[in-house]
């Protein structure tokens, strides 16, 4: 026996929203993804106040180190850079949302 199954209006609006949402992520993640932040840009993008925190309990344990729920950097110097895609991963990890990266 067949059976229908409506979506009243309150679903349909709130799916909707949620997808928006998805993309807007997507958008954001896929259009940056080798891109490198400097310190300031690497502590607002994954909501860190600390710069010491960024540097010792957040970031890989060595420049170019690859770490689910760490942050991937590089130095240019005495200078830290900041890989934006394990930025935003380690912002997802942290709000308990599933990261991005495959």
């Amino acid at each position: 026996m067949a059976t229908l199954a409506f979506v009243t209006p309150e679903e349909h609006a709130a799916a909707l929203l949620r997808i928006a949402r998805l993309e807007k992520l997507l958008e954001t993640y896929v259009s940056s993804q080798e891109e490198w932040l400097d310190t300031a840009a690497a502590l607002r993008a994954t909501g860190i106040k600390a710069r010491s925190t960024l540097a010792d309990y957040v970031r890989a344990d060595a420049p170019g180190m690859t770490q689910p729920g760490r942050i991937t950097y590089k130095k240019e110097g005495t200078k830290c850079l900041y890989l934006r895609s394990s930025c935003i991963d380690y912002r997802q990890h942290k709000d308990g949302q599933p990261a991005l990266a495959a």
